[in-house]
């Protein structure tokens, strides 16, 4: 019998994966000099060239300045779903997810934000040929429209509180901002809410499709920050100090102006 469990835990030791000993990731990173970036695709923020894979966009040139800061490499190691991410935190496939991403009260347990990064207005989209929504957002909030949102992200909370008799798009939670899209323009769903430089770069093939919702307010307001597992908080602090000298000396708003006049950045600490 003891032979027998003997052999039963060298095996699950064997067969465990590494990732399971529940190093925290700030060890990982601090010992092998580099930061495994989980990605999702979020033009114009963070954007991959379909022929070659190469990124680029706000995002990677952020990471880049964070990895000047902290003497680190940036590896873009996995690309994750807007659903999913945080799975991919917990297995410790990856080390932070580098992609800027809108709050979400319902996932906070499992994460530690930085600083925000930068604030945007989302707004109402629809088709070119809708009007049904022109001077009233409250006609979205009817059991007859349908928003798309992806499984596990923010945007099934902004439908469920913002709209919550209105229906549901659900899309799996791999599922891009751009499949988001196409369920508008499919007529799946019928208004997408997006910040206008996202919408900008989605609409580049689809020119005249799409059309925002007239005589409105902004709909949603959001900062957006990367996050990493609940509980990394070295991890996160050392992320956040170099966030804040790419903010005090005017990097981040230069950057962030780069892709688009829309966003809107903190005040630097000592103005």
């Amino acid at each position: 019998m003891m032979r027998l469990m003997y052999l039963f835990v060298c095996f699950a030791m064997l067969s465990f994966p590494a990732f399971a000993l529940d190093e925290p990731a700030y060890n990982r990173v601090v010992e092998s000099g580099v930061i495994r970036c989980g990605y999702a695709i979020s033009p114009p923020v963070m954007v991959k060239d379909p022929n070659t894979g190469v990124l680029s966009g706000l995002d990677v040139d952020l990471w880049t300045e964070i990895g000047k800061e902290l003497g680190l490499k940036i590896e873009w190691a996995v690309e994750v779903g807007w659903g999913s991410f945080i799975e991919d935190l917990r297995s410790g496939r990856v080390d932070a997810f580098c992609s800027s991403l809108w709050s979400d009260p319902a996932r906070a347990k499992f994460l530690s934000l930085t600083s925000p990064l930068y604030f945007t207005y989302a707004d109402a989209y629809v088709r070119a040929d809708d009007f049904r929504f022109d001077g009233d957002l409250s006609k979205i909030n009817d059991p007859a429209i349908k928003i798309p949102a992806v499984e596990g992200d923010v945007s099934v909370a902004m439908a469920q509180n913002g709209f919550p008799l209105a229906g549901i798009d659900y899309l799996p939670q791999s599922a891009s901002l751009s499949e988001m899209f196409m369920s508008v323009l499919t007529k799946k769903s019928d208004v997408l809410f997006v910040d206008q430089s996202m919408l900008s770069a989605l609409d580049k093939n689809n020119q005249g499709k799409i059309r925002k919702v007239e005589n409105v307010p902004h709909v949603f307001t959001f900062a957006n920050y990367y996050g990493v597992l609940a509980g990394e908080y070295q991890l996160r602090d050392m992320i956040n100090m170099a966030l804040r000298t790419i903010k005090n000396d005017g990097r981040l708003e230069k950057l962030a102006k780069k892709y688009s006049e829309s966003y809107t950045v903190p005040r630097k600490d000592f103005e």
